[in-house]
């Protein structure tokens, strides 16, 4: 089957029980949703890769979030099974105008002032349950007495409590130099809402986009083993990591570690003993199987040869 024929157009499936939207971009497809991860994680053993920043942690790179971007074999599966179709958001393919960029940056300016009020009125709050305890610091630093958190738990004897209770604290004027100490919220602290899904475009809006994934032999040949894979029961992530084409896992790889360093190659492609042993040795380096798909003599089934160093036995690692 050709996976660029026919799947513009007709995405029924009645064992889908709602079709899943990957977004074209740039010739990458990606997965904005995050009930669609969730979905194509635990219902299809599809993995993909996030590589978006999280919404509240947006300044690190340790921990990913969505977008998650699917490899052109996952994409390819998901379009010929029909569990999902392919669009692109018209708005996402081109330059913003000035005119958009403007009204961003005046909603942002918005979203700035916002936050800097709801800031201010939460330490407005803080200081008000707190003006027992400032009062009792005033107190005790007019008095000469140290404030740190340490000193202030011992007891103080009982003139010295008394002499600091007779001193005289205008608590309204207090009250007022402590909010005007509140600072400002600085520009680079304030909270960037970061979408997960499309919010402007109903379903029906969203043009349909052409898929023209595999064109070259190889990358049909990939899709072939990554769909024989698949079937049986295997999860299947890139393989790049490890110098292969595929990585094959017997769960979800958050639970599992990969067993299978998967290589696709023709048969009647040469390979030099320094290549198939460079692929063993790292294979059981890593505690992995090394593997080679490669088409049967008829070109109607997949079939794998694995290879594995002899004396892996023998390795501490």
């Amino acid at each position: 089957m050709d996976p660029s024929i026919d799947l513009l157009f007709d995405f029924s499936n009645p064992e889908v029980d709602r079709v899943i939207d990957l977004v074209l971009s740039k010739g990458r497809v990606y997965v904005w949703s995050a009930e669609d991860w969730l979905t194509l994680r635990q219902d299809y053993r599809i993995i993909g890769n996030l590589v978006g920043c999280l919404p509240k942690l947006p300044r690190q790179e340790i921990l990913l979030g969505l977008p998650l971007l699917l490899l052109p074999e996952e994409a390819n599966f998901l379009l010929e099974k029909r569990i999902a179709r392919l669009v692109a958001y018209s708005s996402l393919q081109q330059e913003p105008t000035e005119a958009l960029v403007n009204k961003l940056q005046k909603y942002r300016e918005k979203l700035f002032r916002e936050q800097n009020e709801c800031l201010k009125n939460e330490r407005v709050k803080m200081i008000e349950l707190q003006m027992d305890k400032i009062i009792e610091g005033k107190r005790r630093k007019l008095y000469g007495l140290e404030t740190s958190k340490k000193k202030l738990k011992k007891p103080l004897d009982r003139d010295t409590s008394e002499a600091i209770q007779k001193i005289d604290i205008n608590r309204d004027e207090l009250f007022a130099q402590e909010v005007e100490k509140i600072n400002d919220l600085e520009p680079s602290e304030q909270i960037v809402q970061t979408h997960t899904a499309y919010p402007w475009a109903a379903s029906a809006e969203i043009p349909r986009s052409e898929w023209k994934y595999p064109l070259t032999p190889e990358d049909k040949f990939k899709c072939r083993v990554f769909r024989d894979l698949w079937s049986k029961g295997l999860y299947v992530t890139g393989g790049e990591k490890f110098g292969g084409d595929f990585l094959a896992y017997a769960g979800d790889p958050i639970m599992f570690h990969s067993q299978f360093v998967v290589y696709c190659r023709r048969r009647d492609e040469e390979m030099t003993i320094a290549d198939l042993t460079g692929h063993c040795r790292l294979s059981t380096t890593v505690r992995k199987t090394c593997v080679f798909a490669y088409l049967s003599e008829d070109e109607r089934k997949i079939r794998y040869q694995s290879f594995f160093w002899e004396n892996a036995a023998a390795n501490p690692f």
